[in-house]
């Protein structure tokens, strides 16, 4: 008699929290015995593609995008557990001054002295940045400088040098060779996103669904959202 193959289970991931999403791969298959096929991007483009009619299993969304997907009928909101969050930092490239940015002034020294600024367009983290800037009475200097990037990209061309600085998810930034991290943005600006999972309306296998999410606060999966910059939080 055959075996019978694993179940696949369909995951919209966030890419906030796509690096110990992927270190995790094969123990959260062990564990849940399941097979994983992950799909990452930011919040909104995961988002949209649900309530286009793509087909899933469990997504990982920030809050507000979930209750979206629930009012939208999408998600099942009886299976919707918060388990991270994240702020955004900045980095320069390896090699360079390493300047402070623990308080509004000296952020706003580094934003004003940088020739380029990368963040991205359309993720989260976005407002934040944006929000930034104007606490901080920069907000025309920093966007005749700045260049929006596609999902994760922004660290990247700090590291091939093409752009000075980078402002993104801690998560994002830490894990990108080549690139340094001088610090979270200061209280008085940071705003933290969250994450979390939920299950689809038309999930094929809810028990997997469970056991994937279960994971996801468990003192394993705790333990490694802080080695990438991430904080456990429960419900």
């Amino acid at each position: 008699m055959l075996a019978q193959e694993p179940t696949l289970l369909r995951v919209y991931s966030s890419n906030g929290v796509k690096a110990v999403l992927e270190d995790l791969h094969l123990d959260i298959e062990r564990t849940i015995e399941a097979t994983l096929s992950f799909e990452f991007s930011t919040s909104r483009t995961l988002a949209d593609k649900v309530l286009s009619g793509e087909s899933f299993d469990v997504v990982i969304l920030t809050p507000a995008l979930i209750d979206e997907l629930i009012a939208s009928k999408k998600v099942d909101s009886n299976s919707r557990s918060k388990f991270s969050q994240v702020g955004v930092g900045v980095g320069s490239r390896q090699g360079e001054l390493v300047k402070s940015v623990s308080t509004l002034d000296d952020l706003r020294e580094v934003l004003l002295g940088a020739e380029s600024i990368a963040y991205g367009e359309n993720g989260q983290s976005r407002r934040t940045n944006e929000a930034s800037f104007a606490t901080l009475g920069i907000t025309e200097e920093v966007h005749k400088k700045r260049r929006l990037t596609g999902p994760g990209k922004g660290p990247q061309l700090v590291a091939e040098g093409e752009v000075e600085l980078v402002l993104t998810l801690v998560s994002e930034l830490i894990r990108e060779p080549g690139v340094q991290f001088l610090g979270v943005l200061p209280p008085e600006v940071q705003r933290y996103i969250q994450f979390e999972a939920a299950m689809g309306i038309a999930v094929k296998d809810s028990v997997n669904g469970r056991e994937f999410i279960r994971f996801l606060s468990s003192p394993e999966f705790s333990s490694a959202l802080k080695k990438h910059g991430l904080e456990f939080i429960s419900q």
